[in-house]
């Protein structure tokens, strides 16, 4: 049984440098648990006096805590001395909930060469010494490299890919029914929380697009490529300049929230940053490819559990990437975080083959599954300065699920929050392998009887 992290205290932190601790207030607490915090000498800035700024000031723009109104949650500069007893003591005024060391999540996809530069960059000291990002990156891009050499990207062996001819439209899109049918997400707000998006390129000259910078000491603009790349999947053109279709939602408006800097790194600041941004603006649908590993036995996250809620109830779906950490079939992780909350729909990735992609994460701890699957291995899409490249990667699959929620959203406006969620797995196709790895299924844009 999961272990709960509930009511736990530990105001020094994870040892990460400048990240601060998480604070969750009881819903009906939140102005007193505020107005304590302002007691106790914290100063608080409120996200709602940066809703018209260019972008948020994640360094807190000298105050102590930062704090978002829509979930009751606050992120608190670390100083131990000051703020653990006074968390303690609202612990037992059930005016916080709990407490946590803020996280940091990364990027969860990307081409070969960009992981094997990474993990290289770091490697050279001994192994207790690296950063485990960058270990989980390098088994990544190592997973890769021999699926590649072997023809292989899982258990159930060689890859069909003469099935799919990618002269028109890719693979992905053929799978999953994508390419059939009139809709196009018009009037549909599709937020995608990640590295920033390269709106000059070519494919999305006078779309709609709407950005944001939540990423502390980061360019405004997309370095990484792992943000054009996935809004690409799920917002790309009808008829791109160049190559296959590759993008689903191509009529709906994009959000583009930089939540993760030019490193492809991010943490719970300005990730929540983010999807308090996303609802906001009224977008229907918030994508995040990306998380932070767990472990067999660790509990979700309440903060996103409850974030989640807030989103759902508001009408907006969140879909998030199960993760990479896999190196199937020896070994297969558990879904990562925010995925795992039961609030947000993970995505696992499959091959051509529909069997599971080799790094993807399965349902291992109780209650914290991979809802639905998605293609996510050898996916064409955008990338930054007018390029386009082949990635792998949860992350890749998780963009085809929020195309895919925004052309339902726009068939019914009876499909919001719960409802599209409910609707996404109904229309999936089941597969041979088990629930633990592709969920309820592979996604599909349209049912089985509709033409």
């Amino acid at each position: 049984m999961a272990k709960s992290t509930r009511g736990r205290v530990n105001a020094q932190g994870d040892g990460t440098s400048g990240l601060g601790m998480v604070v969750r207030f009881t819903p009906k607490a939140r102005s007193e648990g505020v107005q304590q915090l302002e007691k106790g000498g914290f100063r608080v800035a409120s996200s709602k006096d940066f809703r018209s700024a260019v972008a948020v000031p994640n360094d807190f723009d000298g105050a102590d805590v930062q704090y978002f109104e829509r979930f009751g949650i606050a992120i608190v500069r670390r100083d131990g001395e000051r703020l653990k007893p006074m968390l303690q003591n609202a612990m037992q005024q059930k005016v916080v909930s709990a407490a946590r060391p803020e996280r940091s999540y990364r990027a969860l996809g990307g081409p070969l060469t960009k992981r094997l530069d990474l993990a290289q960059a770091t490697v050279g000291g001994v192994a207790t010494s690296l950063d485990r990002d960058y270990l989980l990156g390098y088994r990544d891009a190592v997973n890769e490299l021999v699926d590649r050499l072997l023809g292989k990207t899982g258990p159930e062996g060689l890859v069909a890919r003469a099935a799919f001819d990618e002269t028109s439209n890719t693979w992905g899109l053929q799978a999953i029914r994508a390419i059939e049918g009139d809709l196009s997400g018009v009037g549909i707000k599709v937020a995608i929380l990640d590295t920033g998006f390269d709106e000059t390129h070519q494919d999305f000259v006078g779309r709609s697009v709407t950005k944001k910078l939540f990423a502390t000491r980061s360019s405004e603009g997309d370095v990484h490529g792992h943000g054009t790349h996935c809004i690409g999947t799920a917002c790309g053109p009808l008829r791109p300049t160049s190559g296959p279709r590759y993008g689903i939602a191509h009529e709906a408006e994009i959000y583009a929230g930089k939540v993760l800097g030019d490193d492809g790194f991010g943490t719970d600041r300005s990730i929540i940053a983010g999807m308090e941004w996303a609802l906001d603006e009224g977008c229907h649908v918030i994508s995040m490819s990306l998380g932070a590993a767990t472990q067999i036995g660790d509990a979700p996250s309440d903060d996103y559990e409850q974030i989640g809620q807030v989103c759902l109830d508001a009408g907006t779906l969140v879909v998030a990437a199960a993760g990479n950490e896999s190196s199937r079939p020896q070994q297969i992780a558990p879904v990562g975080s925010p995925a795992n909350a039961s609030t947000i729909l993970g995505v696992g990735a499959v091959d051509r083959s529909f069997a599971p992609a080799s790094f993807s994460c399965g349902g291992l701890n109780p209650g914290q599954e991979v809802d639905i699957a998605a293609p996510g291995v050898d996916i064409f899409s955008s990338l930054p300065d007018d390029k386009y490249d082949r990635w792998d990667g949860t992350s890749m699959a998780t963009p085809h699920v929020a195309g895919v929620a925004a052309l339902i959203a726009q068939s019914d406006p009876k499909f919001r929050g719960w409802a599209l969620w409910a609707r996404l797995i109904q229309l999936t196709k089941p597969l041979s392998s088990s629930a633990r790895d592709v969920g309820k299924g592979l996604l599909q844009a349209r049912g089985s009887g509709e033409v």
